[in-house]
């Protein structure tokens, strides 16, 4: 396209400045779409990684509630299925587990009726007993911290347990939040079970759910991103704004991109989009679905940050780009104005030198006769035609008629060199340098001319054409193109200056291609040993959580057996002190033996006293006899008397006998059991004995008992801080796992884009020798590379010691 009202310079301005703008305005828009594009996609992987992290913690920390419900919950069962064990134990087992959770607001157990606890006797003397047959006891704190107090849960309003039947009909649950005066009242709760496997029960641990935000949610997401939580009814369970907790999201008109984003989720687990966010402007949206434990309700966790904050870093480099591309356009124009002007300006003063030696002007001084390019040949054929004229000039009238049908032949020989002349001068002020003098002429001094400015197109167009060469092959990543030609002058500096711009940019893409290499290789090795940190610190992690639940149940079991050793210290107290009144009642009956042996003893005495009269009274009724016999009739009556009075006494001989014979008995069998139970009393202070010992092991039993579940609640409480700092260092892991992926994406990425960058092998050795001579670029690509080669050999050669620094910071 012909562009008359352009001169020759300004069409070689023109044409450089659209050639740079373009290779600039392309190659920045590839950069900075690129870079907008990573940096969204690192955006949302670290979105992502965060959302699980937090999402983790607050499984972690409902697990743990869920833990104590369940362990109060299991022993609850085993207390109502030993009906020989006493409810009076309830109130103790309720505050133990408060105990064991410090943050939370206490432990609930809540029985129904149709677990029959009113049926053991000491259901009312038990203290959380009521006469609706319900039962529950709550170790209760009024703030997380603080003491416990132990209070029934007895319905005296008429109110009825709806919360608790309701609770009771969904079994493992995570209910809440419900905003109660200043706290968000939430719980989680693990059902109680008979022996038939009928859910009877509750077990509950209440917490303030204001407590979890002030440890997980209280730092923003990036530091000026929002992190909140809403349950499955869409009730903020966490929000950096205190005052909308337990309220729904739906309520409040600026919370519309919560509800489109949960409702967008639907039923997957991660859900990412782009859209209004709080302020109404664009923020990048994280959904991710939390499984509470236990239960199958799930809790939503939501992240947004604003895009100009995630694309800040593509924005600075944009606006640092657009100021290096217009430096770099204003440099290119300014060299190409110089030499656009370098080659216009002779031309167009020859130009005028010519045109008035054409009108007859031989006075006019032809410049540029001493330089030695094309335009120095030029000058000097035109001082040769000037002085020729001159010589003309001062001709003869003779000559000068001769002259003039001479100068008639020239003028029209003129004529047509300024034709020949004007068509290639006026093509190459329009940019055009394929135009040749063409015309033979009889003048040597003519041709010299013709071949001079043919001369000067050529080496123009050449040295353009090289250069239009590069500045493409530059604009195609092609860096191996150099300006070839053996040139003087102006065109000699534009081929030193397009080659040096050509190999500045081989130097730096080399020095980028290899720490692009090199950074993929310490990113490799820092992947590997990370990947290998975080298998160790996961297992690590599972072994600290089932130590955790082993000595958890070790700790109830050490509670049961301190509880058992407590009755059995109660039951041994209970036989001394039946063995000690035994042995009273013992000497009692020995005494009593001792007496009945004395009496026995009289008896026999008496019973010999009165044997001895029998003795005697018939021997006295013989001799009556004896005299009745001899008084003859006289005496028979008496005889008769004496014979009845004789058997009587015979009778009485023998009763007496017999009476003593069982006396002797009597007091043999007496002394027999008086030995007996002398022997007895003997047993039982032995018994006795036995027992207070007994008493004494067993209270030291429950004493050691006790200090060994105080010992455990501590092993068990620094075990719970070891699993939550593995946790911690799990996560932490995780994220260290997720930047270093995203920098290992970042560096393939990075070669990806040098890649397309052509450069030869001599260019990188030109490239490697123009290093040494310059220290001042300590802070440039090799300082970078050398630095993350150093980050590699640190992490491999000090493993967890490495990452301290960056766990501080975390």
């Amino acid at each position: 396209m012909r562009l008359p009202e352009f001169k020759l310079r300004g069409k070689i301005i023109l044409a450089a400045a659209a050639i740079f703008s373009v290779a600039i305005a392309v190659s920045l828009f590839y950069v900075v779409s690129t870079a907008r594009q990573k940096d969204l996609a690192a955006a949302d992987e670290t979105l992502a990684a965060i959302a699980n992290s937090r999402s983790d913690d607050i499984r972690i920390w409902l697990s743990r509630y869920a833990t104590f419900a369940e362990a109060t919950a299991t022993t609850a069962e085993a207390l109502i299925a030993d009906q020989s064990s006493s409810l009076r134990s309830f109130p103790g087992i309720a505050r133990h587990a408060a105990e064991a959770v410090p943050d939370a607001l206490g432990v609930i157990v809540m029985f129904s009726p149709e677990a029959k606890l009113n049926m053991r006797l000491d259901f009312f003397s038990s203290g959380f007993g009521s006469d609706d047959g319900y039962s529950g006891v709550y170790a209760a704190r009024p703030k997380a911290g603080e003491a416990v107090t132990i209070t029934s849960l007895e319905d005296t309003t008429g109110a009825g347990y709806a919360w608790f039947d309701s609770g009771l009909a969904t079994g493992a649950d995570v209910t809440g939040p419900s905003l109660t005066g200043e706290q968000l009242y939430t719980s989680v709760q693990a059902p109680i079970h008979d022996g038939t496997g009928k859910t009877v029960g509750l077990a509950l641990v209440p917490f303030d759910g204001r407590e979890i935000t002030n440890l997980i949610g209280a730092e923003a997401p990036l530091g000026v991103g929002f992190f909140g939580v809403v349950n499955g009814d869409g009730v903020w369970v966490m929000n950096p704004d205190a005052s909308v907790l337990g309220t729904k999201a739906s309520d409040q008109a600026a919370n519309a991109w919560v509800t489109d984003t949960v409702a967008a989720m639907g039923d997957k687990e991660t859900h990412q989009s782009t859209g209004p966010g709080p302020d109404g402007q664009m923020w990048s949206l994280t959904a991710q679905r939390i499984d509470l434990p236990g239960s199958t309700r799930s809790w939503t966790a939501l992240i947004a940050v604003p895009q100009a904050v995630l694309l800040a870093e593509s924005n600075a480099m944009l606006r640092s780009d657009l100021i290096g591309g217009a430096v770099i356009l204003g440099i290119g124009l300014l060299a190409f104005a110089l030499l656009g002007n370098s080659i216009a300006k002779p031309v167009n003063r020859m130009t005028g030198v010519m045109r008035k030696l054409a009108e007859g002007d031989y006075s006019v001084e032809v410049p540029y006769a001493k330089r030695r390019d094309e335009i120095g040949a030029m000058a000097s054929a035109l001082e040769v035609f000037r002085e020729n004229g001159m010589k003309v000039a001062e001709m003869t009238e003779a000559e000068a008629a001769r002259i003039i049908s001479d100068q008639k032949r020239r003028a029209e020989m003129m004529a047509e060199l300024r034709r020949a002349f004007g068509d290639v001068v006026d093509a190459a002020v329009a940019g055009d340098f394929s135009r040749r003098v063409d015309t033979e002429f009889p003048d040597a001094e003519l041709n010299a001319i013709a071949q001079s400015i043919n001369n000067l197109v050529t080496t123009v167009d050449r040295g353009l054409g090289e250069t239009g060469d590069v500045l493409a092959a530059l604009a195609d990543t092609r860096l191996s193109k150099r300006v070839e030609g053996d040139y003087e002058g102006a065109f000699a500096r534009l081929k030193s200056d397009t080659n040096r711009v050509a190999e500045k940019l081989t130097e730096i893409v080399g020095q980028l291609k290899d720490t692009s290499r090199s950074l993929k290789l310490a990113t490799g090795e820092i992947l590997s040993g990370a990947n290998d940190l975080s298998e160790r610190t996961t297992k690590q992690a599972g072994t600290i959580e089932e130590t955790s639940a082993a000595m958890e149940q070790l700790a109830t079991t050490v509670a049961q057996n301190a509880k058992r050793a407590v009755d059995a210290s109660g039951v041994a107290a209970t036989v001394t002190r039946t063995a000690e009144e035994g042995g009273v009642v013992m000497g009692s009956a020995n005494e009593a033996m001792e007496r009945i042996t004395a009496s026995s003893a009289k008896i026999s005495n008496i019973i010999g006293l009165i044997d001895d009269i029998a003795f005697q009274t018939n021997l006295l009724a013989l001799n009556a006899s004896v005299e009745a016999a001899r008084a003859g009739d006289a005496g028979k009556g008496f005889a008769v008397v004496a014979v009845e009075v004789r058997r009587l006494a015979q009778s009485a001989a023998s009763a007496s006998a017999e009476v003593k014979a069982l006396i002797e008995q009597s007091g043999t069998e007496v002394a027999s059991g008086s030995k007996l139970v002398a022997d007895a009393a003997q047993k039982l202070v032995a018994m006795l004995g036995a027992a207070r010992a007994s008493s004494e092991l067993m209270d030291g039993i429950a004493r050691d008992s006790r200090e060994q579940a105080s010992a455990i609640d501590e092993v068990t409480t620094a075990v719970r801080v070891m699993d939550e700092m593995t946790q911690h260092n799990a996560a932490l892991v995780e994220e260290i796992n997720a930047s270093i992926e995203q920098t290992e994406s970042q560096a393939n990425e990075l070669d990806r884009i040098v890649d397309v960058f052509a450069i030869e092998e001599t260019g990188r050795r030109v490239a490697a020798r123009a290093e040494a001579p310059a220290p001042a670029r300590a802070g440039g690509v090799k300082s970078l590379q050398k630095r993350v080669t150093q980050a590699a050999k640190s992490y491999l050669s000090r493993g967890n010691a490495a990452v301290d620094p960056d766990w501080s910071e975390f």
